[in-house]
């Protein structure tokens, strides 16, 4: 029997603990009272018999006693046995997948403690479910649509009446979609890689600063294309960790900031030490993110823009958050609806 099993058996079998110490109290209250009234009817305290009978008083009060104890302690059963099945009922319920079940238990503190802890354990499988559904509907979406999109163009181009431009434009789209796709399956292989790594391999001693103005220059031409203005102050420091992981880091966050922010628009890259960490943030001054939408964006699939026409496919954030949890960093984000938006990752500067 593992640790949970022997704790649910506790919280079980507690009500049939209870109501047998009843009964036994009440026994042994019978036994003591009965003890008395011998004493006290040797000692003729007491008068000896009740009518002609010849019916002794102590055993009328001794089986009273005992009546009156065992029918408490068969009351006290019964709505011990009640709760209980209203527990069982309630897991039965939990088992085939009605996460909106909560209880209400009476009786004992330990009662409403095990009331708590279902109700808290039923929210969190619901939200676990709510997370699942969106998954997969998100990732057929995704997966879906550049498909049929390829599909329907590869038709379209077994025309022979299409001018050479519309044949061009047709086969970038097709190019274009395959890119997507082949980008889809690459982040879902990436993250599944992930999650399934509970230590940090290939860690080594690396100038961050260094590989954050590489990023930068590999993202140069869409930096120049859309004319923002950038403003790096970073300082050579070196940490430890996967350098290649921590390079997708950023250049999934500077991606998203250069995506999101307007022609002209301003993009700031600082890094700041505080004690025994680092901290990188990169700013941006794009319409930021609304309050609904801000403690999701690091879900799986998730993108503020609900007709998913923006390009891309919700798993870059979901990525560097794994990455910089596995670093034992943190990342977190904070924005306003058209104030731009800053995410900050902290990393430990040993390790």
């Amino acid at each position: 029997m593992n640790k949970w099993s022997r704790k649910l058996h506790s919280r079980i079998s507690l009500p049939i603990y209870f109501s047998l110490a009843v009964f036994f109290i009440f026994l042994i209250t019978v036994s003591i009272t009965g003890t008395l009234f011998f004493i006290a009817h040797f000692f003729g305290l007491i008068n000896n018999e009740i009518g002609q009978d010849g019916v002794y008083l102590p055993i009328v009060l001794l089986i009273s006693c005992a009546i009156i104890g065992t029918t408490i302690s068969a009351m006290t059963s019964r709505k011990m046995v009640k709760t209980i099945r209203t527990f069982i009922e309630g897991t039965a319920r939990l088992a085939k997948g009605d996460f909106s079940i909560r209880l209400e238990l009476e009786g004992p503190p330990e009662f409403k403690v095990l009331s708590e802890n279902f109700n808290k354990m039923a929210e969190e499988l619901g939200g676990i479910e709510i997370l699942r559904k969106d998954f997969i509907n998100n990732f057929s979406h995704e997966f879906k649509t550049p498909i049929v999109s390829i599909k329907g163009f590869a038709e379209v181009l077994k025309h022979d009446d299409l001018s050479k431009e519309e044949r061009d434009e047709y086969l970038d789209i097709v190019i274009e979609e395959s890119a997507r796709l082949a980008s889809l399956a690459s982040n879902v292989l990436v993250l599944s890689k992930i999650e399934a790594q509970n230590i940090l391999t290939d860690k080594d001693r690396f100038n961050i600063g260094e590989q954050l103005r590489q990023c930068v220059l590999l993202l140069a031409a869409k930096i120049d294309k859309k004319q923002l203005s950038l403003d790096v102050h970073v300082q050579d420091r070196e940490i430890s960790g996967n350098k290649e992981l921590l390079n997708q880091v950023w250049l999934n966050l500077l991606d998203n900031a250069i995506k999101f922010t307007p022609e002209g628009g301003s993009i700031q890259i600082q890094m700041k030490k505080k004690e025994d960490r680092l901290a990188i943030l990169i700013q941006d001054s794009g319409p930021g993110i609304g309050p609904d939408a801000l403690p999701r964006i690091f879900d799986k699939f998730y993108q503020q823009d609900a007709s998913h026409s923006t390009a891309g496919n919700g798993l870059g954030l979901s990525i560097a958050h794994q990455i910089v949890e596995l670093h034992g960093g943190t990342i977190t984000c904070d924005s306003s609806l058209n104030q731009g938006t800053t995410f900050t990752v902290t990393l430990p500067l040993s390790m």
